[in-house]
């Protein structure tokens, strides 16, 4: 697994990311996600616990802001993330779902990956979210292909507030302008976030519907990691977009993935 992600990300690194519409269009030609979008109800309720869990980070930090400035702006934007989950959650509603329901499955692993990428100090964190939340909400804008066109939209417009990017982007690069040493331990932390960040979003897919094999085949133990690696070469093209992506939100603060 981890060759893999080496290998992929070592083709990304002189990865140009296209415009949004070209993306879409050359992305979709190469890897047609439709097929293996989750039903909407799991679709949904891992998407809502990824907005809730980031909206509680985001307000657990609020009393390590280094400046009240950054404490308000903070604010401001955990607002606008906790807005995401309540689009998500009414989607789920509208279908005929409960919300809690739809993301109990999914809380252990989703708390497990933030367990294994938390920061040691408020500005790790508001990378964390900055490059862990823009990536894997890029990674459900592309996954919601193969969603009722309805929901997909409503999937569209809740993730297309950009406010934490924004200030993200502000507060780290004035910090980093200030402190020098700071943008080193951060780059190193940002290179170390992809790794998990990969893993996690594997947990969206299934490996047998990605690989074209029946759900309740019994396989052995060689026929599992055959078809582990099908579904892993599978998705090497959306990978590689995607760490391209973490790549230009690395630059575009000053650090080097």
């Amino acid at each position: 697994m981890f060759e893999w992600i080496k290998r992929i990300g070592a083709k990304a690194r002189s990865f140009v990311l296209p415009e949004r519409e070209e993306r879409r269009a050359r992305n979709t030609e190469t890897i047609d996600l439709a097929p293996y979008t989750p039903e909407p109800k799991v679709f949904l309720g891992q998407l809502a616990y990824l907005e809730l869990s980031q909206f509680e980070i985001l307000t657990n930090e609020l009393k390590f802001s280094p400046t009240t400035s950054n404490k308000a702006e903070l604010s401001e934007a955990a607002a606008r993330s906790f807005q995401k989950y309540r689009a998500i959650a009414k989607s789920l509603a509208l279908q005929g779902f409960d919300p809690t329901d739809s993301m109990d499955p999914f809380t252990e692993r989703i708390e497990t990956f933030h367990s294994r990428t938390s920061g040691i100090d408020w500005y790790e964190t508001v990378v964390k979210v900055y490059l862990v939340g823009g990536l894997l909400e890029d990674f459900y804008k592309r996954l919601a292909i193969g969603l009722p066109d309805g929901i997909r939209e409503e999937v569209e417009k809740a993730l297309r507030d950009g406010s934490f990017e924004k200030f993200a982007k502000a507060c780290l690069i004035d910090a980093m302008a200030e402190n020098p040493q700071l943008s080193s331990r951060l780059a190193l932390w940002g290179r170390r976030l992809m790794g998990d960040v990969l893993l996690e979003l594997r947990g969206a897919f299934d490996n047998r519907k990605l690989a074209g094999v029946t759900k309740g085949k019994k396989l052995s133990l060689e026929e599992e990691r055959r078809v582990n690696l099908e579904a892993y070469s599978k998705l090497e093209p959306l990978i590689s977009e995607l760490i391209g992506a973490h790549s230009l939100r690395m630059d575009a603060i000053g650090l080097a993935a």
